[in-house]
């Protein structure tokens, strides 16, 4: 029920327009109701007027008004003197009924898709700007096939719960409600003989529900493994040809699809378990209504033929929706399950938040001061960085090398605070990282990843990442990276849509935008992970004069996979096993004969000291 209600919860910001439609709703089903009533003056007309000889007085109670002005009072005010007359004035009025029922139809069914389509774009944006806040972590251990199934195929199962949970259960709600209130009016005892079916049909719903909701918590995740399987596949598509790998992901594929199948089946089963048995239940109640009400018009008179003809059109109208209402769980309960991975991902609270009261900063003044920092991806697991302590000057080219695995990548990823130190702390001009607005801190750095990414847009637009562009800008970025001839030369130069993950480039010129991204930026601090190991000569060449020049003038640190480029750095940090082991410049480092030495010994041996 929680989760119900804190999903109809998207539909208060549109209270007005959910208003108007539940109204229309209203006076839909009201209209609806009285386009049965109408039948019994036209019944009347055929059958020569009411089924007595002398109108009786109306009761003075409420039903029993009711129950007079169907039975007598609507034909006196349609009466004319002839029958073709008063048969004209029914037809008219059943007419100009069904015209208002179209159209109040009309309406009361598209103004709730415009609430619930402003509902579901509300929820989609709060989930986006939501991931977009989530700290690495969570996408570490999250598939992102899974989150692609929640937000389209979940979400659109809460549009399902919601159109069925709110909108048809309130349509067909009121139509019970006064189709009930109509046969009422027409005879009590039968009424109560139909009301006898409510309470089986209830328990089955309530039944088939729990073990729906089960069913398909399972089937969404078995979904997003699908989901998953396929994005990595089509990510990873060179990999699995070069590895001819093909039948190994066809039999993973394969594993998940069939387990999605199998609970496919199981959902269906209970899904579509509850209308033949509601079906059955309610043919057993209009034959035993037939059986009474003849009863009733042959032994004792006391229902006119006219009367039970419209009770028995009402009864049947009244089988539809509560034949709906008994099949509601195949809707709702799928959706339900869809809005507890939605809300699961929404109530997932980000490692890393800003401060209360953020400092603001505007620029780089001072150092970074790295002070006893340690560091664990996941409580209980080992860390990965163990007391570092070391400083960054502003100005300085700091490099980090050493091993695979031995932590530098995480040690500039602590610095953006795309994680933060399970112990320990780190400066920036004297402000622990926690205490600064996160969009400043950011707003310093510049980062150039190994792993290019690129987005399905312009050149333009990835150079001028989040910012409007400008022209001039980027053809002084594109110049100073060395990308300014391959973009000038593209059939719509900066204009030009590199396809997703900049396919349509070579390694060389994917890594030369991204330089020109960092360019464009001109961030005081310029992170950059080294990434020529897989260019060819002249790819490498221009990659490093690009480098050359991003350097300029700012502090730079460097994961240098290659010691060559780090020759020339004012601080080298050799780090092994997730331990600072040695610092200093290049000459100092191998005039110690260390772990750096060795390092360069077995890299680069033939070049002088």
């Amino acid at each position: 029920m929680n989760t119900y209600l804190r999903m109809l919860g998207y539909l208060r910001p549109h209270a007005g327009l959910l208003g108007l439609s539940f109204l229309l709703m209203v006076l839909f089903a009201l209209v609806d109701g009285f386009s049965i009533v109408v039948l019994i003056p036209f019944l009347q007309v055929l059958f020569g007027g009411p089924s007595v000889t002398t109108v009786p007085i109306a009761p003075d109670h409420f039903m029993g008004r009711v129950e007079h002005f169907f039975k007598y009072e609507l034909f006196t005010f349609l009466e004319e003197p002839t029958a073709l007359g008063t048969l004209t004035n029914v037809c008219l009025v059943i007419l100009a009924i069904y015209f208002v029922k179209a159209v109040l139809g009309y309406f009361q069914q598209f103004l709730p898709q415009v609430v619930l389509e402003r509902a579901l774009r509300d929820l989609r944006n709060e989930f986006f700007e939501h991931i977009q806040r989530l700290s690495f972590r969570y996408f570490q251990r999250t598939r992102s096939g899974q989150l692609m199934s929640i937000l389209t195929h979940d979400v659109q199962l809460l549009k399902s719960a919601i159109s069925t949970g709110v909108y048809r259960v309130t349509q067909h709600t009121l139509e019970v409600m006064v189709t009930l209130f109509i046969l009422v009016a027409i005879s009590w005892q039968l009424t109560l003989l139909a009301m006898l079916i409510l309470p089986p049909i209830a328990w089955i719903t309530v039944l088939i529900a729990r073990k729906l909701r089960r069913v398909n918590r399972q089937l969404l995740r078995r979904l997003g493994d699908i989901t998953s399987a396929l994005q990595e596949n089509v990510a990873g598509i060179r990999i699995v040809r070069a590895f001819s790998a093909e039948r190994f992901e066809q039999r993973r594929f394969n594993r998940d699809n069939e387990a999605y199948q199998r609970n496919m089946v199981r959902s269906r089963k209970y899904a579509l378990l509850g209308t033949p048995v509601s079906e059955f239940l309610l043919a057993g109640a209009v034959v035993l209504i037939l059986y009474i009400g003849g009863r009733m018009i042959l032994l004792d008179g006391s229902l006119a033929p006219e009367t039970f003809f419209v009770f028995l059109v009402a009864s049947l109208k009244l089988s539809s929706p509560l034949k709906y209402l008994s099949k509601l769980n195949e809707d709702v309960q799928p959706a339900l399950a869809g809005c507890e991975r939605i809300f699961a991902v929404l109530d997932t609270e980000p490692d890393v938040v800003e401060a209360v009261h953020p400092t603001r900063i505007s620029g780089f003044e001072r150092q970074i001061q790295y002070d006893n920092v340690c560091f664990s991806y996941e409580q209980g697991d080992g860390p990965v960085l163990h007391d570092v302590s070391f400083t960054i000057q502003r100005g300085e080219v700091v490099a980090l090398v050493g091993p695979s695995g031995g932590g530098k990548s995480t040690l500039v990823d602590l610095l953006p605070r795309f994680y933060d130190p399970t112990s320990g702390r780190i400066e920036f001009d004297d402000h622990d990282l926690r205490e600064v607005s996160l969009k400043d801190l950011r707003r310093q750095m510049g980062i150039v990843t190994q792993e290019v990414i690129l987005f399905h847009d312009t050149v333009a637009n990835n150079i001028a990442y989040g910012e409007q562009p400008d022209r001039k800008r980027l053809e002084e970025a594109a110049s100073a990276a060395n990308a300014i001839d391959f973009v000038e030369a593209l059939p719509q130069g900066f204009d030009t849509v590199i396809g997703e993950r900049g396919v349509r480039f070579s390694g060389g010129q994917r890594q030369r935008i991204a330089i020109a991204r960092a360019i464009y930026k001109n961030p005081p601090i310029l992170i950059f992970d080294e990434a020529t190991s897989a260019l060819d000569s002249e790819s490498e060449m221009l990659v490093q004069q690009a480098v050359a020049r991003l350097m300029e003038n700012r502090t730079a640190i460097v994961i240098a996979h290659r010691l060559s480029t780090v020759l020339h750095a004012d601080q080298i940090v050799v780090i092994e096993g997730g331990r600072i082991v040695e610092t200093g410049s290049h000459t100092d480092l191998l005039a110690r004969a260390g772990r750096y030495s060795r390092l360069y010994e077995l890299q680069f041996a033939e070049l002088p000291a």
